[in-house]
C-alpha cells in the first residue's frame, strides 16, 4: 500500500488518521522538492513518530519514484507531502503510476496554506484558479500565471500565487514575485498591479506567522523574514472583506 500523507506546515499538523497510517508503515518519505515545512523540521517529525524519515530532493522524488513503488507492493510506504497531497502533479502522477502496477494507494488529506485565507479577511469563495509564480533564470522566463492573475482579476476574483520553491533549495520571496509580474507586464497590455491589492503570507501556521496586506507601493517596501511565502492579488473587494480587513490591518 501507497499512502500519500498531508504533513501540513509543521510537524504538529498531522491528524490522527495520518498518523496512524505512518506508524504502520515500514519506510517514510519526505517530500522536500515541493515545499517545506513553515515552522519545525523532519527530525521533529522523526521524534513524533519514533521513526527514521528519508527526504527526497527533486531527483529522487521523479526519477527514482519507481524504487518507492516497488517498495509498495509488499510494503506499506508513506509519502509525506507538505501541506495538502495531490496540490503538486508530481504526486498526481504517482498515484496513476500505483494504479497502473496494481498497487493500493491511499490518500490522507493534511492542513494547507488554504486552511489561512480566511484570515486574511478576504472571503474563501472568492478566490478564482490559483497559480505558482516561477523563478525566472537564464533564458527560462515563463508567464502563463500572469494570464490566470489578469483572468480572475478582470472576474473580480483573487488569485493565490503559490511561489517556487527553486527544487527546494531556494525560495521565492514575495517581493521577487512581484518583481517578476512586474517585468512580465511591461511586456503585455493589461495593467493591473497598480489597480489592485495583495497579500503576503509568510510562514502560514507558524507561531511568528506574517501577513501584510497593501497595494503595490506599499507591499515593495515590506520584509518578509519567514518561508514560505505566499502572494494573493486580488480582485474587486466586497464590502465585508474591507470591513474585516480594516478591522484586521487597522
Amino acid at each position: 500500500m501507497l499512502f500519500l500523507v498531508g504533513a501540513g506546515l509543521r510537524p504538529e499538523h498531522l491528524t490522527l488518521e495520518a498518523l496512524d497510517a505512518l506508524k504502520k508503515c515500514s519506510r517514510v518519505f519526505f517530500d522536500t522538492y515541493t515545499s517545506s515545512y513553515s515552522q519545525g523540521s523532519i527530525a521533529g517529525l522523526e521524534k513524533i513518530l519514533d521513526k527514521k524519515i528519508f527526504a527526497l530532493e527533486r531527483r529522487s522524488l521523479e526519477e527514482d519514484s519507481k524504487e518507492i513503488l516497488a517498495m509498495s507492493k509488499k510494503n506499506d510506504i508513506a509519502l509525506l507531502v507538505c501541506g495538502n497531497p495531490l496540490t503538486a502533479t508530481t504526486h498526481i502522477q504517482l498515484v496513476l503510476d500505483a494504479k497502473k502496477l496494481g498497487i493500493k494507494s491511499q490518500v490522507i488529506a493534511g492542513v494547507s496554506i488554504t486552511n489561512f485565507l480566511g484570515k486574511s479577511g478576504l472571503d474563501e469563495y472568492r478566490f478564482g484558479r490559483a497559480c505558482t509564480i516561477a523563478m525566472h533564470s537564464g533564458n527560462f522566463e515563463p508567464d502563463s500565471f500572469y494570464g490566470f492573475i489578469c483572468e480572475n482579476f478582470y472576474r473580480g476574483l483573487h488569485t493565490l500565487c503559490f511561489l517556487d520553491t527553486g527544487n527546494g533549495k531556494k525560495f521565492l520571496s514575495s517581493l521577487e514575485a512581484l518583481e517578476i509580474l512586474e517585468k512580465i507586464e511591461k511586456e503585455r497590455p493589461e495593467k493591473i498591479l497598480e489597480k489592485t491589492v495583495f497579500v503576503a503570507i509568510a510562514g502560514a501556521g507558524a507561531d511568528k506567522e506574517e501577513m501584510v496586506f497593501g497595494d503595490l507601493k506599499k507591499i515593495k517596501t515590506v520584509r518578509l523574514t519567514l518561508f514560505p511565502q505566499t502572494l494573493i492579488v486580488c480582485g474587486k473587494l466586497s464590502e465585508k472583506e474591507k470591513e474585516v480587513i480594516g478591522a484586521l490591518n487597522g
